[in-house]
């Protein structure tokens, strides 16, 4: 036997092997070759233990021809997927053979799903490829749902093939929000979604119309629309609105549309009232929704007549024609069916007499569907008034003018009334009363008499006829004895007609008073003659008496207007409607007594009617009419008369028949006056009061300036529709400009037209102007001034300007306008300088009249105060009435007053003084080249603090114990005089005492405020200078010292030579002062100083100067708001 000696041998090296996730799999190799073969296996090139993992197990069999060996995975997962080698080894040699193993999944989930686009009714997506589990995605499934679905049941999916990472889902609904979500799917299975993404699809114009569209006519000239929203998924976003579209169905013009907002409340119908149609026309009408992408389709078009109106013509031709004695036929045509305003049902012929036509009661209608009709039933031989008129279902339309027609004549009835009185024992009268219905023209009136026979019967009557206008027959020739019967009838060209009930009558000798005449009622035109009878028989002749509504008629005393005739009868000539009533006759004699009752009726003009004005609009006035109740005839019509307050009257006629009436197309706005009267077949009565009332609407509103004006550089807009009608329409607007500082105004248009804008051009930039706007209406006019300025050529805006004297009228307007202020004001300072000049003069001429003594003696005590060194004269004295004024020329020293020391302030501020038993010294500087003196009256003692005098350190002090009152009066030089001025004239000073009794008063003891050194000099005011000092901002001159430097003042000059700041910009009380003349006046001399007067070492005194102290007191006491007002006081 031979031994072949052959190491391990795989027959395959290389292999794939698939198994599903968590599936079992066996992965094997067969080794062949001498044995004892060893089998291991390595995962990845490492050596797998199956201890290490209890899902493995590796089994080995030995075949005839070499070794099998099985490495079994319990469940597979996804980290078994790798590269499986199966090595083989013996003593000759080893082997391996490769398995690889795929573990196949489902997908992972596609991620990164993002929106490329969108619209309405498509959305584009994208998305990463997901881990394909070891198997090829097949497909992409794109899931999505409204916002409001669930994912189990409102699901819809799009497929994209597994190689494609976009995909579009299309047929979506515009405006809708979806949930979309991305599953991959492979041969494994799908994976997990991807995160969803919410899309809101673009709006789109609705997609379908409204719902349930009905219209229905409101009246003659309106039409209802009512729908509903369209089905929520044609919405294709939130709807803004509706557009309704109506036309006449004839026409081919397009829609008018007319704009409906949305009603957002559930289940509410939308409508709308179209108004302005015509009537009985029909109209075609749709809608459409409209969103914020525009509109969509249109409903189905619905067609409907607006409702039936009245016909706007009556029946054209209308005649008429008499029959018989009672009937009458009318005929006429049709009107136009375009007038009609609907569908005609019948015609209505209105009928009555004549006479009597404007009293409806008396009329008469019937109607009927066809153009002609008979009248029957009519009054004989009766003049008839007849109208025609059409109808549908809106009313009666318009009457035909009225026709006329007459029946024909009938034999009349029979007279009213027979009276049979006995005149003689042969004679008897016979009176009748005319038939009711004469039925014709009664030509005759026949009377019939038969006498009784001694058997009973009667013989043939006899007759006798009458003519028309005799109402009574005398029966003469008659037996004493006999009884005779009487009737009578009445007869037209007809024929005869009934007779009247018959009366029986004997003869007799003894004849009672009796009256023919019948209870009648007569009716009489105003202001004509009537004459009421009383035919009376009786013997002896009776006695007729007269009763006018119950009172004695005295024939004696009558008026010339009611007169007894001497048959008996009553004359009233030109009746009235006063003389309406009963009037009574009476007759009597020896055998008896009768009396008859006539009622009279006037037939007067109406009286004033009754007028109540019930409302008012902008353009019309409606007012009721009614009747007056004592009106006995029927209004004919009514006359409106109405005028505007200042215009023309005017008048209108109205039907009997209007009840109501309204004024239209009057003024807005305006004042009318209305007076009605009415009118019959008589006259026109008398006219209503009138009454006063006016339209609605007022004066056009003035706006503010801010919404009117808009401003430019050169040129101005106006906004005139900002102006308020007033409920008047705007007529025209009148336009003008000034600038501010000038008083003519110029027109730059007296007719612009109201709307739109108004452009005032060619103005100069950065300019105050004035602007007076006037707008007209029917009602009057409003005149609206504002102020405003134009911008700067860059655009800016500039300052309001300082208000000057012309701007005082604005604040107090109770000033008249024609009062000039700027030349007032002046004149009337002036009057009062002068004035009080007057008054110091005579003061001053009435203190020269003392006595020589008291003089001598305040010269002697000003001498001998003059004479001690170191003293300085005390002027607080009250006795002190004179001071010698000084001014010295420029720059030049003057010595004092001999034998003394210059009087000074400092002097009196170091307790220095004269005072013997309360009577004080004077004051006087000596001067021999002074020529006059100017005087004062005496003042109350000086009272109050001296101020401290200024030293080098900006110190005040005094010494203790010392009486701190100040000079009680300043001496001032009138700003401009010289020196050099010829000598011998007087110089010119004037004196004034202050108040307060001080003189120089710089502010509250005590207090240091920027006090400028004077030295040797007096200060004058600098023109033009102005310093500000204290909370108050009190402006002071400015003194220039020309011996020392000005302190600068710590505030700065902050104003320029024109004064004060305007008020405007300022809530401070200022005084601002500028000095007044060319020249600045001369600097005061030096002065001498002691040591003892000086608080400083240097060579000229600190000291102040009088002419300082005075000008200090003259301050206080012309501008006494000054003194006090301020804690740091006054600089000067």
């Amino acid at each position: 036997m031979i031994s072949v000696q052959a190491p391990p041998q795989f027959e395959t090296k290389f292999r794939n092997q698939t198994s599903r996730i968590n599936d079992p799999s066996v992965l094997q190799c067969e080794a062949k070759g001498e044995k004892p073969i060893g089998i291991i296996w390595n995962m990845n090139n490492k050596r797998l233990d199956p201890k290490s993992d209890i899902r493995y197990t590796i089994r080995e069999e030995i075949l005839m021809h070499g070794v099998l060996s099985d490495l079994s995975i319990r469940q597979t997962s996804r980290e078994d997927s790798a590269l499986f080698t199966c090595v083989a080894t013996n003593s000759f040699g080893s082997d391996d053979t490769s398995i690889n193993l795929i573990v196949q999944e489902v997908p992972e989930a596609p991620h990164a799903l993002k929106v490329l686009d969108k619209s309405g009714r498509s959305v584009q997506l994208s998305w990463s490829a997901p881990y394909d589990g070891n198997s090829p995605i097949l497909r992409y499934l794109i899931e999505y749902k409204v916002a409001k679905g669930s994912w189990d049941v409102d699901i819809d999916r799009v497929m994209v093939p597994g190689h494609e990472t976009r995909g579009a889902v299309l047929n979506l609904s515009p405006a809708t929000t979806y949930h979309m979500r991305v599953v991959a799917e492979n041969e494994v299975g799908s994976s997990t979604h991807s995160e969803a993404v919410t899309i809101i699809t673009a709006e789109e114009a609705p997609s379908g119309p409204p719902q349930a569209v009905k219209v229905e006519a409101i009246d003659q000239v309106s039409l209802k629309v009512t729908w509903k929203p369209p089905e929520r998924e044609d919405w294709n976003g939130d709807i803004q609105g509706y557009y309704v579209g109506y036309k006449l169905s004839s026409s081919d013009k397009p829609y008018l549309f007319e704009t409906v907002e949305f009603s957002k409340e559930e289940g509410k119908e939308h409508h709308l009232i179209i108004s302005g149609l015509k009537t009985y026309t029909q109209y075609s009408v749709v809608v459409q929704a409209f969103n914020r992408l525009g509109a969509g389709p249109m409903s189905e078009e619905k067609k409907q007549y607006t409702a039936e109106g009245i016909p706007e013509e009556p029946p054209h031709d209308p005649t008429c024609t008499t029959l018989t004695s009672q009937t009458i036929r009318v005929s006429w045509t049709s009107p136009s069916p375009t007038t009609a305003n609907g569908i005609i049902k019948g015609y209505k012929v209105i009928y009555g007499p004549s006479d009597t036509w404007y009293d409806e009661k008396s009329k008469d209608s019937k109607i009927t569907a066809s153009t002609e009709t008979i009248i029957h039933g009519l009054k004989k031989y009766t003049n008839y008034s007849m109208q025609v008129l059409a109808f549908t279902a809106g009313g009666d339309g318009v009457r035909t003018t009225p026709i006329h027609c007459q029946t024909e004549q009938d034999v009349p009835d029979s007279p009213t009334a027979v009276k049979a009185l006995a005149m003689s024992e042969e004679s008897i009268l016979i009176s009748w009363k005319p038939p009711a219905q004469p039925n014709g023209i009664i030509s005759q009136y026949t009377v019939y008499i038969k006498e009784e026979k001694e058997d009973g019967k009667f013989e043939e009557p006899k007759s006798q006829k009458l003519p028309p206008f005799q109402m009574t027959y005398e029966a003469s020739g008659l037996n004493k004895d006999g009884k005779y019967e009487f009737w009578v009838t009445a007869s037209t060209n007809i024929g005869e007609g009934q007779p009247s009930k018959s009366v029986t009558l004997t003869p007799s000798l003894k004849v009672p008073a009796r009256i023919a005449s019948f209870d009648s009622r007569f009716t009489a035109t105003y202001r004509e003659d009537v004459k009421l009878p009383c035919l009376a028989v009786g013997k002896p002749a009776p006695d007729i008496t007269w009763k006018i509504k119950g009172t004695t008629f005295d024939s004696t005393n009558a008026q010339n207007r009611l007169q007894q005739l001497p048959e008996g009868s009553l004359l009233i000539k030109s009746v009235t409607r006063n003389d309406a009533g009963d009037y009574s006759c009476s007759v009597e004699n020896s055998f008896g007594k009768d009396s008859v009752t006539h009622h009279l009726v006037i037939l007067a003009p109406p009286h004033v009617p009754q007028v109540t004005l019930t409302s008012t609009t902008t353009n019309s006035i409606t007012m009721k009419l009614k009747p007056n109740p004592q009106d006995t005839e029927p209004i004919h019509g009514y006359t409106v008369k109405f005028k505007p307050e200042f215009g023309d009257w005017e008048s209108v006629q109205l039907a009997p028949t209007v009840h109501k009436y309204t004024l239209e197309n009057l003024w807005c706005g305006s004042r009318y006056m209305i007076s009605v009267t009415a009118y019959n077949s008589i006259g026109t009565g008398d006219e209503s009061d009138i009454l006063n009332t006016r339209t609605k609407g007022s004066k056009p509103i003035i706006p503010e300036a801010s919404r009117f004006i808009e401003v430019s550089t050169n040129s101005i807009t106006l906004h005139l529709s900002t102006w308020s009608d007033g409920g008047c329409p705007m007529l025209y607007f009148v336009v003008e400009h000034k600038k501010k500082m000038s008083s003519e105004w110029n027109q730059v248009s007296n007719n612009v037209k109201p709307g739109g804008n108004f452009v005032v051009l060619d103005l100069d930039p950065a300019t105050w102007y004035n602007l007076r706007v006037t707008a007209h209406n029917n009602a009057g006019f409003a005149v609206a001034e504002y102020e405003f300025a134009t911008l700067t050529i860059t655009g800016g805006t500039v300052s309001p300007p300082k208000r000057g004297i012309s701007d005082v009228h604005q604040y107090f307007p109770w000033i008249p306008k024609w009062i000039d202020l700027n030349i007032v004001v002046p004149v009337c300072a002036t009057i009062i300088v002068i004035f009080v000049g007057i008054i110091v003069i005579c003061v001053a001429l009435a203190r020269r009249s003392r006595g020589p003594t008291q003089q001598r003696l305040r010269d002697d005590i000003v001498y001998n105060q003059s004479m001690v060194g170191g003293n300085t004269i005390d002027k607080r004295c009250p006795d002190l009435h004179d001071e010698l004024g000084y001014i010295p020329p420029p720059n030049r020293k003057l010595p004092p007053v001999p034998g003394s020391n210059y009087n000074t302030c400092e002097r009196v501020k170091r307790g220095t003084g004269i005072r013997r038993a309360g009577l004080c010294s004077g004051h006087s500087t000596w001067d021999p080249r002074r020529h006059m003196y100017e005087e004062l009256a005496s003042h109350t003692p000086c009272r109050g603090r001296l101020p401290r005098c200024p030293g080098s350190d900006e110190t005040m002090y005094h010494r203790a114990g010392m009486d701190d009152d100040i000079c009680p009066y300043a001496t001032f030089h009138l700003l401009g005089f010289r020196e050099e001025m010829d000598p011998s004239k007087a110089m010119q000073f004037q004196t004034f005492p202050h108040q307060n009794g001080h003189c120089g008063t710089l502010g509250p003891g005590g207090v240091s405020t920027n006090i400028h050194h004077r030295s040797g000099s007096q200060s004058m005011p600098r023109n033009g200078r102005y310093s500000r000092v204290g909370p108050n901002s009190t402006f002071s001159p400015e003194y220039d010292d020309p011996a020392n430097c000005t302190e600068d003042d710590p505030y700065g000059s902050q104003y320029t030579p024109y004064g004060a700041p305007y008020d405007h910009y300022s809530s401070r009380n200022s005084l601002g002062r500028r000095s007044v003349g060319s020249p600045e006046p001369p600097p005061p001399p030096p002065r001498n100083h002691d040591a003892n007067s000086s608080a400083n070492d240097s060579k000229e005194s600190n000291e102040m100067s009088e002419a300082e102290c005075d000008r200090d007191q003259l301050v206080n006491r012309n501008y006494p708001g000054l003194r006090g007002s301020s804690s740091r006081g006054i600089i000067v």
